[in-house]
C-alpha cells in the first residue's frame, strides 16, 4: 500500500511538472508553422507582425500569438460624436499605436483610398491595372454592443457595380447588421441582418425612397437593443426586427446579431464578382463614370450601456436570453426555452437575394502593395470588411454556386498572396512543432520516472 502510494504522489508531482513545461511549450502559441517571438509577437493567418494590422483586436489570434496579452486590448464603447473635420477622427493603419483617443475611425488598407478631406471623410473606389476596383474600408476603434449609432453621409455607388456600406460587424463570429447602397439604385438604401454568418437570403428590406443618395447627404441610423433592431433614415424608422422573431427551434437559438462589433464604412467593387453579386451591384463598373466617392461628415454613437468603457451583459431570462459571459470576438447565444414564430415578421420581405460572402481583392493588392515597405509600417488588409451581394431569388440556386466558387477562388488567392508576400516578418523562433515534439519527449522521460 506504501508502495502504491508512493507511485502515487510520483506520478502527480511528475504529472504536474509536465503541465508546467507543457504551458510554458504552449506560452508561445503557434502561427502557421511558426511561433511569434516578443519583437513580432502578433499572429494572424499564419504570419507574425508588431504592427496595428496584426495586433489591432478585431484582427489578432490570442492563442496563437507570442502570449495571450501580445494582442492589443479591446477598447470599449464611450459615448461620442465624431465630426470629421476634427483632428483625431481618423488614422491611417500605419499611424495608429492602439490608442482609441487619438483616432476615433482606422484605416483597413494601405495603399489607403480613404483619408480626411473638405470636412468629411472620404473612401474612394479607384481602378487597378485588371481592370478591377480597390476601394476603402475605415473601421471604429472602439468596439460597440447595443446602442444607436447614425452616420450623416452620401453613397459613392453613382454607377452601376459599385457598392457602398455603412455597417455594424463582429468578423470574428459573423453577426452583422447594415445598410447597403448599389449603383443599380440610387434612391433608396438597402437594410440587413446576419447572425453567424448564416445568409438568409430573402432578408433584404429596401428603405421608402429616398432623394439621391449619392449628391444628397441623408441620417441614416441603426438603434440595436437586446430586444430589437431598428432602421431609420433621417429619423424615420422602415424597418424593425424583433429578436422575439428571431427564434428557431431546430437550433434552440435566437438567431439575433448580439455580439460585441465595430461600427465600419466601405466601398467596394460589386461588378466584378460572381454573376449574382454582380447583377445585384449593377453589372460591371464603368470608370468613364469615376471618381466614386462615399463621404461621411459625421457619427453619433450612442453606447446602451452609458457610461465608458462599458461592456454588454447578455440578455437575461427576462428578454428570452441565455447566460454566459462574452469577450472580445465570441459570442452570446440567446436560448430560451419559450418558442415563438419561427419567421421574420417583417412586412418588406423582399424577394432579392443578399450574398455576404467576404471579398479579398483588396487584401491581395494590399498584400502585395506592402511588400517595400520595412516592418514597422508595413500592413496588409487581412480582412476585408466588404460583402458580395446577389440578386434575385428565381437565380437563387445559380448565384449561390457562382458566389461559393469565388470565395474558394479567393481564399485560394488569398492563402497565395500571403505567402507570397516578403513583407511579412516571420519569427526567428523554433518551429511550434518541433517544440511541442521536444517537449513530448521530455513528458515521456518523466512518466518512465515515475513508473520506474
Amino acid at each position: 500500500m506504501r508502495y502504491a502510494r508512493k507511485i502515487g504522489v510520483n506520478f502527480t508531482i511528475s504529472a504536474l511538472a509536465l503541465a508546467a513545461l507543457l504551458q510554458t511549450a504552449m506560452a508561445a502559441g503557434q502561427c502557421g508553422s511558426q511561433s511569434c517571438g516578443k519583437d513580432s509577437p502578433c499572429c494572424v493567418r499564419g504570419y507574425c507582425n508588431s504592427n496595428a494590422m496584426y495586433c489591432i483586436p478585431f484582427n489578432c489570434e490570442a492563442g496563437n500569438s507570442y502570449s495571450e496579452n501580445s494582442c492589443w486590448n479591446t477598447a470599449h464603447c464611450v459615448q461620442s460624436s465624431v465630426n470629421f473635420a476634427s483632428g483625431n477622427a481618423f488614422a491611417q493603419i500605419a499611424d495608429y499605436n492602439g490608442d482609441p483617443s487619438t483616432a476615433a475611425f482606422l484605416s483597413q488598407f494601405e495603399p489607403s483610398n480613404a483619408k480626411q478631406n473638405n470636412g468629411e471623410l472620404e473612401l474612394t473606389l479607384v481602378k487597378q491595372a485588371d481592370g478591377k476596383g480597390f476601394g476603402a474600408t475605415v473601421m471604429n476603434t472602439r468596439a460597440f454592443q447595443y446602442g444607436t449609432v447614425e452616420a450623416v453621409m452620401r453613397s459613392g455607388s453613382s454607377g452601376g457595380g459599385v457598392v457602398s456600406s455603412f455597417i455594424i460587424r463582429n468578423d470574428k463570429v459573423g453577426d452583422e447588421i447594415d445598410f447597403e447602397f448599389v449603383g443599380a439604385n440610387k434612391g433608396s438604401v438597402e437594410s440587413n441582418f446576419y447572425w453567424h454568418d448564416q445568409l438568409d437570403y430573402t432578408k433584404m428590406v429596401k428603405s421608402p425612397a429616398l432623394p439621391d443618395t449619392t449628391t444628397n447627404y441623408h441620417s441614416y441610423a441603426i438603434q440595436w437593443t437586446p430586444d430589437k433592431i431598428v432602421w431609420l433614415v433621417n429619423g424615420n424608422a422602415f424597418r424593425t426586427v424583433n429578436r422575439a422573431d428571431t427564434w428557431d427551434s431546430a437550433s434552440n437559438t435566437f438567431k439575433y446579431p448580439d455580439s460585441e462589433s465595430y461600427v465600419s464604412f466601405s466601398i467596394w467593387d460589386g461588378g466584378s464578382g460572381a454573376k449574382g453579386t454582380s447583377d445585384w451591384a449593377g453589372g460591371l463598373i464603368q470608370w468613364d463614370n469615376q471618381p466614386f466617392t462615399m463621404a461621411v461628415k459625421s457619427i453619433n454613437i450612442d453606447c446602451y450601456y452609458k457610461g465608458n468603457e462599458t461592456t454588454y451583459t447578455p440578455p437575461g431570462s427576462g428578454n428570452n436570453g441565455g447566460d454566459g459571459e462574452s469577450t472580445d470576438g465570441e459570442s452570446t447565444d440567446g436560448e430560451g426555452d419559450e418558442s415563438s414564430t419561427a419567421d421574420n415578421t417583417d412586412d418588406n420581405s423582399s424577394s432579392e437575394v443578399n450574398n455576404d460572402d467576404e471579398s479579398s481583392e483588396e487584401e491581395e493588392s494590399s498584400v502585395k502593395s506592402s511588400s517595400s515597405k520595412t516592418s514597422s509600417t508595413k500592413t496588409s488588409s487581412i480582412k476585408s470588411a466588404s460583402h458580395d451581394e446577389s440578386t434575385e431569388a428565381d437565380d437563387e440556386e445559380s448565384r449561390i454556386s457562382d458566389d461559393v466558387e469565388e470565395q474558394n477562388d479567393d481564399d485560394e488567392n488569398s492563402k497565395s498572396s500571403i505567402k507570397a508576400g516578403a513583407s511579412f516578418v516571420r519569427s526567428s523562433s523554433s518551429d511550434a512543432r518541433a517544440l511541442v515534439a521536444s517537449f513530448g519527449g521530455v513528458a515521456a522521460a518523466l512518466i518512465a520516472a515515475c513508473l520506474f
